[in-house]
């Protein structure tokens, strides 16, 4: 990778890093940048845009956007674009831990630590580690003081700068760690990504998950974590403390922890697509009388082992043309935005089990509509193509994958142990 920007939601650079020549630095900075800028503006959404775009002057841009910032990697070589994506997304999961929510703001005022990060994470343009537990022997995790101090001299101070690099056979966790208390938590988070026919059949259904974990365990404990359904979970990825032999053979996850927080791993289920296993049935209409054009959409609780629904949002992007949009929902609220395309936003705070009629109506009309010549409407002034659904359940696996036992070696202590499981909407859409 020749260069990494970080980006707000308009395309101007935050921050930059570089890995190249100066002609490379100027191309990145006034060509590059600019263009995948005009690129993005083209699009509807900054989330619809494809992850690698062929930029000027033979580069490709690879980029990842998280809440309101977009991680832009430039190349001009042959590089794997996984492995691209691979460290945006380490990027991001590092500077989350350091700095809290990432946005405009906070990577200012972390300005300094986050360049520190970048330079220790990424050698040559090549990802060297993304490991906070190693990370924090690098770069500290900034406090008030330090950031004024950087914020006034552009510089750190102070003997926790020192680096405190770890070099035993377990670079992710020091020696001689101590808690007053000993707690482990684990958390499985699921994403749901869907496409859903206009009247409810699944066309497409898998999950992807994460196993992330906090650590606050006295010495240097071994744990063995068994999981009730590991058969189904394939595309399986690793921290860098498991025990890949243990799971190869027994299917269970052996490991010395960090410590703090950390992802154990990562996976894939291939899901079967029946609607009866979706937690929300979608249904959607799309009709026109006259110059009048309808959509409307119904939202039913399906099977989430009695779960509430919570932060179900449903997002339609409405044709370029359309304007008097008219929206009615009993049940939530909802507004309208006026941006290229308009869209409608509707939100419910939560659904029980046994709700039923949640219903959406839009109405609009649509300026110069008329057919071309052969027959058919212009792109820009055919119908709403598809509808985007958000949602979260607390304490439900969409792949019904728990935890059995989480076992503690070569300690004598019994720490407190945790077990979260939330499953979100990921690329969940509804097609018309």
């Amino acid at each position: 990778m020749d260069s990494l920007f970080i980006l707000n939601a308009s395309g101007a650079a935050l921050l930059e890093k570089h890995w190249c020549d100066d002609r490379a630095i100027r191309r990145a900075s006034l060509v590059v940048v600019p263009a995948f800028a005009r690129y993005l503006a083209s699009v509807e959404a900054a989330a619809d845009a494809e992850p690698m775009w062929s930029g000027p002057q033979g580069t490709v841009c690879i980029h990842i956007q998280r809440q309101e910032l977009i991680y832009l990697g430039i190349v001009s070589r042959e590089v794997p674009p996984l492995e691209v994506l691979e460290l945006l997304e380490g990027v991001v999961q590092a500077l989350g831990e350091y700095v809290g929510r990432l946005s405009e703001l906070t990577i200012k005022e972390n300005f300094v630590t986050v360049y520190q990060l970048l330079s220790e994470m990424v050698d040559s343009g090549a990802m060297v580690t993304t490991d906070t537990a190693v990370l924090r022997g690098l770069v500290p995790v900034p406090n008030l003081v330090n950031r004024v101090l950087e914020n006034v001299s552009g510089i750190g101070i102070g003997p926790e700068r020192r680096p405190n690099v770890n070099t035993s056979a377990t670079p992710w966790r020091a020696q001689g760690i101590r808690h007053s208390t000993n707690e482990f938590y684990v958390d499985i988070a699921e994403r749901i990504d869907a496409i859903i026919a206009a009247s409810g059949a699944v066309v497409a259904y898998d999950v992807n998950g994460e196993i992330s974990c906090k650590s606050r365990l006295t010495g240097m404990p071994e744990l063995v974590l068994t999981l009730n359904r590991p058969e189904i979970m394939d595309d399986v990825v690793f921290h860098p403390c498991v025990r890949r032999r243990a799971w190869d053979a027994e299917r269970t996850i052996g490991f010395v922890p960090p410590d703090g927080p950390f992802k154990l791993a990562s996976f894939h289920v291939a899901m079967e697509t029946s609607p009866r296993s979706l937690p929300l049935h979608v249904r959607a209409q799309a009709s026109r009388s006259g110059g009048t054009h309808t959509v409307e959409i119904a939202v039913d609780p399906g099977q989430c082992h009695g779960r509430p629904i919570e932060k179900l949002g449903v997002r339609v992007p409405l044709p370029l043309q359309a304007y008097n949009i008219g929206v009615q929902c009993k049940t939530g609220a909802h507004k309208v935005t006026n941006a290229r395309p308009p869209q409608v936003e509707w939100t419910v705070k939560s659904v029980r089990p046994g709700d039923r009629g949640l219903r959406l109506s839009i109405q609009y009309h649509m300026h110069g509509e008329g057919a071309a010549a052969g027959g058919t409407p212009p792109a820009e002034q055919q119908g709403v193509a598809a509808a985007f659904v958000d949602f979260e359940i607390a304490g439900y696996s969409a792949a019904s994958i728990k935890v059995d036992a989480l076992r503690l070696l070569r300690e004598s202590y019994k720490p407190f142990k945790g077990v979260r499981y939330v499953t979100k909407a990921g690329s969940f859409q509804v097609r018309f």
